[in-house]
């Protein structure tokens, strides 16, 4: 550095940021901590922890420290403003957001999902239908025989296309480049995250900069801006020339219609907000999204016993309803059937309930000091999340207790993919435990504040790609010639901290039913 200038300005910054690093650190808790810390372990250290204090706080042996509080506090917290404990903070936390971005808070692309795709649910349907054939054929071809896939892989493209259906329309949805990218940028953003948390905080601001991974992520942003501008174009001509635009353009643009109402005008036109937005929906829902249907796919090749009567479910629905028809002339099932699948709707609950998301929900990172009913006062940046994989394995939470449930109870340790809807069977719990109920019992959607807004949309969406695998497809474990299934052949999940994953690289076989055999052509 051959300026004293210079040499002073970095100086400076990196003064301030210890400054900020040490004002910033949390305080030391005293509370018991349990477990060893080792990422694949969280299943193991969260149940010590449970077992041993079940009405108490405690942490477990991570880096950053999380306390985890007991199931009688979920409703002290679940509704505290986030002024006070944020969900939003915690993510930008995980992913390092001063320099990935992921955890920007974006109202518009919030309310876009919360308010129009779920009040406009029903409108959407129709797109997804007509996608889930043309992503399928696209995807595994005509497949008449037994073909070995990799369900993840193929899965993620499956979904991206769904969704992209929706989100940006056609034909930039089919877009190669625009699918590689929503399907990527997720990947990207972790690893990013992971390379950015290697460095010391102090140095961060220093090198993020000429970090790769972090330059992929602005370069998936910037690229998104780029491929949506000539739909913002049109949009905005429309509107100056307030010429009517055709119906199939219209539809194309529905959902970027509605982030760009919610939108404040300053950047309304701004292709690289869109894009920006566009890429931080795809991180929220494609993932996720294909995470729920591998584990539903795989827990259906393990449990055979469920295949059929999802089936004659599906067909004793269309022999009730009749069908509508997509554009291609193929039969879908109507709107209004699809609540009537009650069956699947537990199935893809208790799948939920065994493989979830994460073993640890309801995260947060405290934005005040926070006194529990427990007695216990966290201070100010403590992190803090619930057990929920516990709180919905345990047969002391009502909703798992044999009195509840009656004389068809079965442990909830133990897979039941009818559980819920033999509970729904019941008088007076029709309405309640569906896929998409969140409450003190049904963690993984979120409960309180930020509960999954989006979680209506994704239901519909899983609902979809598995209803076109049961009525046209047959699937089977790799080597499964005798259709025998095995819970002990289904692949095993990845643990890691508390996320849990399918096997991204776990193979089944799937082949086209036989022309007669099929329940929608």
């Amino acid at each position: 550095m051959n300026s004293p200038l210079t040499f002073s300005a970095v100086l400076f910054l990196f003064v301030a940021a210890a400054v900020r690093y040490v004002l910033n650190r949390p305080k030391r808790l005293n509370l018991p901590v349990v477990g060893t810390g080792h990422p694949q372990e969280m299943m193991k250290d969260l149940l010590e922890g449970t077992t041993k204090y079940p009405d108490t706080p405690f942490m477990v042996a991570t880096s950053p420290q999380q306390v985890v509080l007991p199931y009688s506090c979920l409703d002290e917290i679940r509704n505290l403003p986030e002024n006070k404990v944020s969900f939003m903070k915690f993510v930008q936390e995980t992913f390092v957001y001063r320099h990935t971005g992921i955890g920007e808070t974006s109202p518009e692309l919030t309310a876009a999902v919360k308010v129009d795709l779920t009040r406009h649910l029903s409108s959407v349907t129709d797109g997804l239908q007509d996608e889930i054939k043309y992503s399928m054929t696209k995807e595994l071809g005509e497949c008449e025989n037994w073909t070995p896939i990799v369900l993840y892989s193929k899965l993620a493209r499956i979904v991206a296309l769904l969704s992209g259906r929706v989100f940006v329309g056609l034909p930039l949805s089919r877009d190669e480049e625009w699918i590689d990218s929503t399907i990527q940028f997720t990947v990207d953003a972790v690893k990013a995250a992971e390379t950015i948390r290697e460095w010391n905080p102090l140095l961060r601001p220093l090198v993020a900069g000429f970090l790769p991974e972090i330059r992929k992520l602005k370069a998936h942003k910037k690229r998104g801006g780029q491929l949506l501008a000539p739909m913002l174009e049109k949009k905005l001509e429309q509107l100056r020339s307030e010429k009517k635009l055709s119906e199939e353009e219209e539809q194309q643009m529905v959902f970027v219609s509605w982030v760009l109402g919610h939108t404040n005008e300053r950047e309304r036109w701004n292709p690289d907000v869109l894009g920006s937005n566009q890429m931080v929906l795809s991180f929220a829902a494609i993932h996720t999204t294909t995470m729920a249907v591998s584990h539903v796919i795989f827990d259906l090749v393990a449990r055979r016993e469920y295949i059929q009567p999802l089936r004659e479910e599906i067909e004793r629905v269309l022999k009730e309803d009749g069908y509508d028809v997509n554009g291609d002339g193929s039969m879908k099932l109507k709107k209004s059937s699809f609540p009537k699948l009650r069956k699947l709707d537990s199935f893809l609950k208790e799948s939920q309930r065994l493989n979830p998301p994460g073993l640890a929900n309801n995260r947060r990172v405290l934005n005040s000091n926070i006194k529990l009913s427990t007695g216990h006062t966290l201070p100010k940046g403590t992190r803090i999340m619930f057990p929920s994989y516990h709180i919905m394995t345990s047969a002391e939470t009502l909703a798992f207790s044999p009195a509840y449930n009656g004389p068809s109870y079965v442990p909830p340790t133990q897979f039941d993919g009818l559980r819920f809807y033999k509970l729904r069977e019941q008088p007076g719990k029709e309405n309640r435990h569906q896929f998409v109920t969140t409450s003190e019992d049904s963690l993984n959607f979120g409960y309180g504040n930020h509960a999954c807004p989006g979680r209506f949309f994704a239901s519909n969406e899983i609902k979809i790609v598995l209803i076109e695998l049961l009525t046209n497809w047959e699937f089977r474990l790799s080597g499964d010639e005798k259709l025998e299934g095995g819970e002990d052949k289904r692949p095993v999940n990845y643990y890691s901290e508390a996320g849990v994953t399918p096997n991204p690289f776990a193979e089944i076989e799937v082949r086209r039913r036989k022309k007669e055999e099929r329940l929608m052509v």
